[in-house]
């Protein structure tokens, strides 16, 4: 049954498609989208119009699982990158510049697409769905451009909490108190380990911490029901995650992974995202 599954995928992906929005589902919950996977601890989505990932996490309530908030859901992203004169330059995807021989699917177990960029350059991006995990993976699949390129997954953390904006500003001790027992745990690229509580005043992506990346980064968070997600490579050394950061721990960030250079997905390339 594997076997039959992964070249019907093969031959999906190798049909010939005209570059364009992603075929879409017509049907709520998923109207606009083009592949969508739905399971207890979250949900996520491919939009068909951009190629972007929307992941929402759930909480058990007494009418079963549900989103954990309106605006409770991570953006995923897929990125390509020129090195220009030492410096990567990030490339724009093209409107209009998706390609997939695979049909829409609101119980898909797998699904692989390519993105046109700009100066013409591809990448072929490849989700497969376990229970609880999503697996994700990046390759450039046609190089337009003479300096090297990298591909990676962006990834938009929301608000976990607006405390911030509230009419009146909890004190420190209020937010303290709020965020008890929340934590953000990560593992750096030289395999330090670090713990932090959400409220503290902490930048992620500072030299001394993980400015170096990290090889794993977890979430634990009672708004999305207490136990931890984790965002790592399939295998070690298969990549690393790299943070920018504006605000505090508890207010929205960018987490950017990317795969080792010259290793393949079937190597350990691969982006995990793991609830446990």
């Amino acid at each position: 049954m594997m076997r039959i599954r992964m070249m019907a995928l093969a031959l999906a992906a190798a049909l010939p498609a005209l570059a364009g929005p992603l075929p879409q589902m017509e049907e709520q919950p998923w109207l606009g989208y083009w592949i969508a996977n739905d399971q207890r601890d979250f949900d996520y989505a491919i939009a068909a119009l951009d190629g972007r990932g929307k992941l929402q996490p759930k909480v058990r309530k007494r009418e079963g699982y549900v989103h954990a908030g309106v605006h409770d859901h991570f953006q995923v992203v897929f990125i390509l990158e020129e090195l220009v004169r030492g410096t990567w330059a990030r490339r724009m995807m093209l409107d209009g510049g998706l390609e997939t021989g695979q049909g829409p699917s609101a119980k898909a177990s797998e699904c692989v697409f390519v993105a046109t960029y700009q100066g013409g350059s591809k990448a072929r991006i490849h989700h497969r769905f376990e229970r609880g995990k999503i697996v994700i993976s990046t390759e450039v699949a046609h190089k337009a451009a003479g300096n090297p390129l990298r591909t990676g997954v962006l990834i938009v953390t929301p608000n976990i909490y607006n405390v911030l904006n509230y009419q009146k500003v909890p004190d420190e001790e209020e937010i303290e108190n709020l965020m008890e027992d929340d934590e953000i745990r990560a593992v750096r690229v030289d395999g330090k380990r670090f713990k932090f509580k959400l409220h503290e005043n902490v930048k992620l992506g500072a030299p001394d911490v993980l400015g170096d990346g990290a090889e794993e980064f977890s979430l634990n968070v009672k708004r999305y029901g207490g136990k931890p997600f984790v965002f790592s490579s399939a295998a070690k050394g298969g990549g690393k995650i790299l943070f920018e950061q504006k605000g505090r721990l508890f207010e929205s960030c960018r987490i950017t992974w990317y795969p080792a250079e010259n290793k393949t997905p079937a190597q350990g390339a691969e982006l995990v995202i793991d609830f446990k």
